[in-house]
């Protein structure tokens, strides 16, 4: 009988003193694009009164729905002070600023946190955690962020970022095990054992753990959720065990009454900026001595109405990207991916890339094809790695359809020198070789080219997408149709390339594009026999240059009967330059 009594006795104590230590702070962006910090980091807090011997403990992660948890042990003799810190390293990169001195750096296999979605859970032991979710009494503590399967609560921390981390409200003190209000999301601020020692006070504290202060809405936001932390004060209607209940205004209006702490729900908001005022009042609606309230302010961003994409590209580079914008023109669509539904689009003044980053068929529900013109374009801007995109957030509508865009003839050098001019524009660059010590096209690869600047030709573009993934690079110098991008993160540099559409695009003569002879018609095509047929308006005398993926020469002759006998050729991608009375074009031929 005494060995049970002992046993309850130590349990007693072990339970409080766990609960004492909590995870204060989870980065995961570190060293990524955009970076504020060059590693990923974990922050616990003691926020108890009492020292707390962490050895043999560790801090385990999991992916937002992984069941496999990767292990980072705390060495022995490790405690925490009362109201202190402690920091771990984890895995990291080059980006960002320097993490102040960490208290444990896992120098071998770090832990490499997903920068937006995953779960961290403090263990009082160093066995790995099993499965997808977690039963309390399984941690000491847990955090979940983003669409982690795994919280405490009723839901998760938001998703983070490279430049944001889920941060527990009141420098770590708030432990109502509730992820969703006991953290906020912002700058991340690693803290270590040598920063001041922050006291738990034990007073009614109230905290707004969302939206971030500052925080920008989209234009079609009607509604916003108030998240609040409360802590040492019970809300409700008064009666017994009840401390009192919350009073709110929002810009300034009437008080609202609030009796639960469920989030504030805002609805019906236009576009504007908004200011939440949050107070702690006993059961007679007097406000607390001292006052305990918050406040927050926010903004349902307006629409900046350009006329087109140049005035879109001036605003970015004036005042950054971010901001809303309505494109009044009416731009066509030179080109569209399967790859997170991008299309590039230009109108008169300029170009950008649409990035419709969601599954199929994405914000833009409308079917769209090349040559389509879009109308009622709205989005938000975006620089990738450099390059501009506009995020949709409004489905758009076709104007028109079967528009062409001729390229505009440029060089090398006129791109580099103004980027902001050409970049997602479709052009052609005459006389340019291609400088490959490979063979063949290969994927996500550079390809130096010179004409006579030099540059790169990369291959952004996958094999589904384009049919020169795998195909011979071409030897000789040659006029081809590409889109100037920009990467200014990437490596090798330089940060300006080219990409192309097709294969034929990377040919003598370039595309289907150029078409000078009125009523041209050539058929049929794919061809499976041995005669071309080839018609025009004028109906008058032709001859024909064709021309394989290398830029060879393999067929010249004269137009007879409108036909020409192709039967040397075998099966292939083929360019065929048409003269006509001293006008050219030119056409893809696909034999098969």
């Amino acid at each position: 009988m005494k060995k049970i009594y002992l046993l309850l006795i130590i349990v007693f104590f072990i339970i409080p003193s766990q609960a004492q230590v909590v995870i204060s702070q989870v980065y995961g962006g570190g060293g990524n694009s955009g970076a504020t910090l060059t590693h990923d980091f974990v922050e616990l807090f003691n926020k108890g009164t009492s020292a707390v011997d962490i050895s043999a403990w560790s801090v385990q992660y999991a992916s937002s729905a992984g069941t496999t948890w990767s292990v980072t042990a705390i060495p022995a003799a490790t405690s925490i002070a009362p109201g202190k810190y402690f920091l771990i390293k984890l895995a990291g990169g080059a980006t960002g600023m320097a993490l102040p001195t960490p208290d444990l750096d896992i120098t071998s296999s770090p832990a490499n946190l997903s920068g937006t979605n995953g779960k961290v859970a403090l263990v009082n032991n160093s066995t790995a955690l099993t499965g997808s979710t977690l039963t309390a009494g399984s941690y000491v503590d847990l955090v979940g962020y983003g669409s982690a399967s795994a919280f405490e609560g009723t839901a998760a921390v938001a998703v983070l970022s490279n430049s944001t981390a889920a941060i527990r409200l009141n420098g770590g003190c708030t432990d109502n095990n509730q992820n969703s209000t006991d953290f906020s999301t912002g700058t991340p601020t690693p803290k270590n054992s040598t920063t001041a020692t922050n006291t738990c006070s034990t007073s009614p504290s109230l905290a707004i753990a969302s939206p971030v202060g500052g925080t920008i809405y989209s234009p079609i936001t009607a509604t916003a959720n108030v998240a609040l932390s409360i802590s040492n004060f019970v809300v409700g209607n008064p009666g017994a065990g009840i401390d009192g209940h919350i009073h709110y205004t929002v810009n300034g209006g009437s008080v609202v009454m609030k009796y639960d702490t469920t989030p504030i729900a805002l609805t019906g908001l236009t576009p504007g900026n908004y200011t939440v005022f949050v107070e702690l009042v006993n059961n007679s609606h007097a406000p607390l001595s001292p006052a305990v309230n918050a406040t927050v302010t926010f903004t349902i961003a307006s629409y900046n109405v350009v006329a087109n994409l140049a005035a879109l590209r001036a605003d970015v580079i004036a005042n950054g990207a971010g901001k809303y914008y309505q494109i009044s023109s009416n731009p066509v669509i030179t080109y569209k991916r399967n790859t997170r539904n991008q299309k590039y689009i230009q109108d008169a003044s300029a170009a950008i890339v649409i990035d419709d980053a969601t599954t199929a068929p994405g914000v833009i529900t409308t079917a769209m094809n090349v040559g389509d013109a879009i109308s009622g374009l709205k989005g938000q801007s975006l620089l990738f790695n450099g390059l501009l995109e506009l995020t949709p957030i409004e489905n758009a509508t076709v104007a028109s359809s079967g528009n062409t865009v001729s390229p505009q003839v440029v060089t090398i050098a006129d791109v580099v020198a103004n980027i902001e001019n050409y970049e997602s524009k479709l052009v052609q660059i005459n006389g340019v070789t291609f400088d490959a010590t490979a063979t063949n096209f290969a994927a996500n690869t550079n390809t130096p080219l010179t004409g006579p600047t030099a540059s790169v030709f990369r291959t952004v573009f996958s094999a589904t997408e384009v049919d020169y993934i795998s195909q011979p690079i071409p030897t000789t110098p040659r006029n081809i149709v590409v889109f100037p991008g920009e990467n200014t993160v990437s490596v090798p540099s330089p940060s300006i390339y080219f990409v192309a559409r097709s294969l034929a695009e990377l040919n003598v003569l370039s595309s289907n594009s150029f078409d000078n002879i009125n009523g041209l018609t050539m058929y049929p095509n794919p061809l499976s026999g041995n005669t071309l047929f080839l018609t025009s308006t004028a109906n008058a005398s032709m001859s024909v240059q064709i021309f394989d993926i290398l830029g060879k020469e393999v067929v010249k002759a004269d137009v007879v009967n409108n036909t020409v006998n192709v039967s040397k050729l075998t099966a292939g991608v083929y360019v065929v330059k048409i003269t006509e009375e001293g006008k050219t074009a030119t056409r893809k031929l696909v034999i098969k």
